[in-house]
């Protein structure tokens, strides 16, 4: 019989390197730690589910199961919510006279429901003497150790005093010596990518179940269902991957001020679809580029340094404002008498607008699971300022679409387009789609890759209204006139 082992409850912590969770249950357990994977059906039911991203997801604890095999582990699957997979499991090794484990570990989350569900777990184990371990993982630092106020706990509500009290923390030992750990994590991976596995653990299901219980192959079952109902090509998935793109992105990142807001370039990281699953980390990033300890002299290293910043600022935010999931944070906007035309919407979504930029953008997006930041920024400001229509509208759409889709970047970056976030751009910056698309694709060559039959049109005229097109719709709003009822509508609702 198995004693004194672990499990590691993975979560949205989906990868060995730099766990430091695991790494935890690994110590204190001598090697001996499974894995466990639970599909709550409330996450399978939320509104704004996307079985392409869910796909993602699956391969990407596919990748994991693989490699935990590799190293000596293993991981099971079950198909229900937490409290029900670990009542099961433990009612049935009681029932065979198999032991329990002695430790469950996990990487904490921040999202409402995931806050709910730790607290409720944790009492769970309490309630069966089993130890418990939680560590920080996807962020570097987390919201309780960014206060504004000692007295009041506050936290920020305004991105440049959060960075600035973000960068006092990380210039300190704690968060150099937290950024030197995932130095380890990183050779971890370099080994791996070159096949080189080691069996660092040494305990297997099998080894614990003892062929007395059987446990379907859920994660096989949800893949192949999962499959028929994908409509983009799905990326490589997992922390090999993620740490394959760290690599390709280092001959870039020097060039990253100047080419970020040009969609036609491949400028970008891509690194967030792997941070939403956990396959890679921000303190990896930042230990994996040897990004300087921020010295604000406006290079490309420190403007991508500032995105993991705004990344980390709206899990802040997410965490001490939890409400923002469903409302505006600033209250004052809950008034906004959105238009909400359906149609326009529908014309949105689909990518027939009559704007060739925020076209492209939308059917990037409906075709690749993707969408440039730039554009993304674009394609909002046009839905709640041209449009009329409700952030939510637009947050829920991106949230079905993206394979990147995560709470609260998506959340944070749809209130800063429509002015109703913490710190916002101003209700009365709105930006012209034209001057947007003349300024960022010149070329036209983004509009011409996903609408092609704009391909014989002649660039400088993709950045006004193209009127009488055989194939390509004429705009259905006028940017003028909407931009001056997107400023009454604000005003009114501040009023």
């Amino acid at each position: 019989m198995i004693e004194n082992y672990g499990i590691h409850w993975f979560r949205r912590d989906l990868r060995v390197a730099g766990n430091l969770a695991l790494k935890y249950n690994w110590l204190k357990s001598k090697g001996k730690v499974v894995g466990l994977f639970c599909f709550d059906s409330k996450f399978l039911s939320r509104p704004d589910m996307s079985y392409n991203r869910f796909q993602f997801f699956l391969n990407t604890l596919i990748e994991l199961k693989k490699e935990l095999n590799n190293i000596g582990s293993d991981l099971l699957v079950l198909d229900v919510g937490p409290e029900d997979a670990f009542s099961d499991l433990f009612s049935k090794l009681n029932k065979n006279k198999l032991s329990l484990p002695s430790l469950v570990t996990w990487g904490r989350d921040y999202e409402p429901f995931a806050k709910k569900r730790d607290k409720k777990m944790s009492t769970f184990f309490e309630d069966k003497n089993i130890e418990t371990y939680n560590h920080r993982d996807h962020l570097l630092i987390e919201s309780k150790e960014l206060t504004k106020n000692e007295r009041t706990n506050d936290g920020y509500q305004v991105y440049t005093p959060f960075s600035k009290k973000w960068l006092n923390l990380y210039r300190t030992p704690e968060i150099k010596k937290r950024i030197k750990q995932q130095s380890k994590g990183l050779e971890y991976l370099s080994k791996i990518e070159s096949g080189d596995y080691q069996k660092i653990f040494s305990l297997r299901w099998s080894d614990i179940l003892r062929s007395k219980i059987n446990f379907p192959d859920h994660l096989t079952n949800y893949s192949n269902e999962n499959l028929k109902k994908v409509t983009v090509p799905i990326p490589e998935s997992g922390s090999v991957q993620a740490y394959k793109t760290m690599k390709s992105f280092v001959g870039k990142i020097v060039n990253y001020q100047k080419d970020r807001d040009f969609p036609a370039i491949e400028g970008t990281s891509k690194l967030s679809m792997f941070l939403k699953n956990g396959s890679i980390t921000v303190p990896q990033i930042i230990a994996y580029y040897n990004l300087p300890y921020y010295q604000k002299k406006n290079t490309s290293e420190d403007t991508f340094f500032s995105e993991l910043i705004w990344r980390e600022f709206y899990y802040h935010v997410l965490d001490r404002h939890p409400r923002v999931e469903k409302e505006e944070f600033l209250i004052k906007y809950k008034k906004i008498k959105w238009d909400n035309n359906k149609k326009h919407f529908e014309a949105w979504k689909e990518g027939v607008t009559g704007f060739p930029i925020v076209d492209a953008g939308m059917r990037e997006l409906k075709t690749t699971g993707w969408m440039h930041n730039r554009v993304r920024m674009i394609v909002a400001s046009f839905l709640t300022k041209d449009l009329l229509i409700d952030w939510k509208w637009g947050e829920k759409y991106f949230m079905e679409m993206l394979l990147d889709g995560d709470l609260a970047p998506n959340n944070g970056g749809w209130q800063w387009a429509a002015s109703t976030g913490c710190d916002p751009q101003p209700y009365f910056r709105i930006f012209n789609p034209w001057l947007q698309s003349s300024r960022f694709d010149k070329a036209g060559d983004y509009i011409k890759k996903y609408i092609p039959e704009l391909s014989d049109i002649e660039s400088k005229k993709l950045h006004e209204p193209i009127i009488g097109h055989d194939k390509y719709p004429e705009p259905i709003v006028d940017h003028s006139i909407q931009r001056n009822l997107a400023l009454e509508m604000y005003k009114e609702a501040r009023a």
